[in-house]
């Protein structure tokens, strides 16, 4: 028997993974056209963000210049036309030195990009010719600078990629505009009358001023030229501008406080018209403010916002008047009457006194300011800068002034420099204890509040710290408004 034997062949099949989709010629050219258009699209962006900051750059570098020389122009302003020509000139001696665009290129100043208001807001900026016109400048107390009233070139930015595109220009204008304004006088929000409406009048041959003489103590609280039962005096609105009808302030003296500790009102000039007062300043409420002169410092004055006075020594007229033979017998000179007003003996008519007066009633004198010579003095212009020609404390000179005519002690001379200014250790760059107080024309009219006229601005030295009824405080000048302007800042 056969074996037979049969093969069997297994076959095997290859198996194979699938192949991984190629691309067409047609998927090809859309992955291209796609790829080209992306690459434009991240160019474009990289070019947006260059230019764009090329663009802020150049924002930043006029704004920076507009600030500025809005400020430095805004100092200059205080009421008068050469206040105005200085700030032109100052805007553009301080654009000389500013430089912009990488280059190094200095800004080329023109007049007319910069412009002068009475109020930071509104249309109505003036040109530097018109603003310097006599019945503007005593209003213009803002400025505004445009750079893209300079030329051209001050704004121009060339772009770098953004000008392949078709619909961009191959430049930008850019600009900058910065308004600055002062926002502050520097004078305290009480006021009081005028003893006279002159601004400077003979007593002998002394000088007076508004009624008042240089190195007499007053209290501030009782003094009227319209009444001798009653003292006149005033709270001024520190916010009303003035020609405007302020509203009351005797409720809001949480409002009123800060502008006393700083001696300050918010407002940036008294010229264009009457402030607003109401009658009776509230001391009891504010005299902790008027002591931070002195250090003592009662909420909301801090040593920050209202340092103390450089030389804070109270001149006590019971103990720091030593060279003087008679010791004064009050802070002030001793009250008096004449003809329905209510003043003190040393504005009285020599005839006037009474025999019964002694020296001591004078009160303390001198302790900042001499009494000045009349003859140093020119009507219608501010004092000198060095001041009028002042008396000497002699004898002789001191009974010509004073009578009773009070008298140096034997042995002794009057302190000089002046018993404030004695202090080899202090310097005098803060004179916070002087009080620049409107002097209003008096008789006000009736109300509360009522518009008033201001003569002058009076130079109070206080002697002591104040109380709840009693401010004393030694004259010592007027002071030109023009002289007070504060501080400077910019406006949004």
């Amino acid at each position: 028997m056969h074996r037979t034997h049969s093969r069997i062949v297994v076959a095997h099949q290859r198996t194979s993974r699938p192949s991984a989709a190629r691309p067409t010629r047609r998927q090809s050219g859309a992955f291209a056209v796609m790829m080209a258009v992306l690459i434009v699209v991240i160019l474009g962006f990289c070019g947006f963000a260059i230019d764009l900051g090329r663009l802020l750059n150049r924002k930043v570098e006029l704004q920076t210049a507009a600030d500025s020389i809005a400020l430095a122009a805004v100092r200059e302003l205080n009421g008068t036309s050469a206040g105005v020509t200085n700030a032109t000139t100052a805007a553009t001696q301080l654009a000389m030195g500013i430089f912009y665009s990488y280059s190094g290129a200095s800004v080329v100043w023109s007049n007319d990009a910069i412009r002068f208001s009475a109020t930071p807001n509104g249309n109505n900026w003036l040109d530097a010719a018109t603003a310097a016109q006599t019945a503007n400048a005593q209003r213009m107390f803002y400025v505004r600078v445009d750079t893209t009233l300079l030329a051209a070139e001050h704004g121009d930015v060339p772009l770098s990629l953004l000008r392949v595109l078709p619909f961009v220009s191959p430049s930008a204008q850019v600009g900058s505009i910065a308004t600055a304004g002062r926002s502050s006088i520097n004078v305290m929000p009480l006021a009081i009358c005028a003893l006279s409406d002159a601004p400077g009048e003979a007593r002998g041959t002394e000088l007076v001023e508004y009624g008042f003489r240089r190195g007499i103590s007053y209290d501030l609280m009782k003094l009227n030229p319209n009444s001798s039962t009653k003292g006149a005096n005033f709270l001024i609105n520190p916010m009303a501008l003035p020609g405007t009808s302020g509203e009351s302030m005797m409720n809001k003296m949480d409002l009123v406080r800060p502008f006393v500790c700083t001696g300050k009102l918010g407002i940036p000039s008294l010229a264009g018209g009457t402030i607003s007062v109401e009658p009776d300043f509230p001391l009891a409420s504010l005299y902790e403010q008027l002591n931070a002169r002195f250090g003592s410092y009662t909420a909301p004055c801090t040593a920050t916002t209202s340092p103390q006075d450089t030389n804070v020594k109270e001149f006590t007229f019971s103990s720091e008047f030593s060279w003087m033979k008679d010791t004064p017998a009050q802070q002030s000179a001793a009250s008096a009457t004449t003809a329905n007003k209510l003043v003190t003996i040393a504005d009285l008519p020599s005839a006037e006194v009474d025999a019964s007066t002694t020296p001591d009633k004078l009160g303390p004198l001198w302790v900042y300011a001499r009494a000045v010579k009349y003859s140093s003095y020119k009507p219608g212009q501010d004092e000198p800068a060095g001041g009028y020609t002042t008396f000497n404390a002699t004898d002789t000179d001191w009974a010509t002034l004073y009578k009773p005519a009070p008298k140096i002690k034997s042995g002794s001379s009057y302190p000089s420099p002046s018993p404030y200014g004695y202090s080899p250790t202090s310097t005098l760059s803060n004179k916070r204890r002087l009080l620049h107080v409107p002097l209003l024309r008096c008789p006000v009219p009736a109300g509360s509040p009522v518009a008033a006229e201001v003569l002058g601005i009076g130079k109070f030295f206080m002697t002591v710290k104040a109380k709840e009824k009693e401010l004393h405080a030694e004259f010592a000048g007027v002071t030109p408004v023009t002289s007070l302007v504060g501080e400077a800042e910019l406006y949004p």
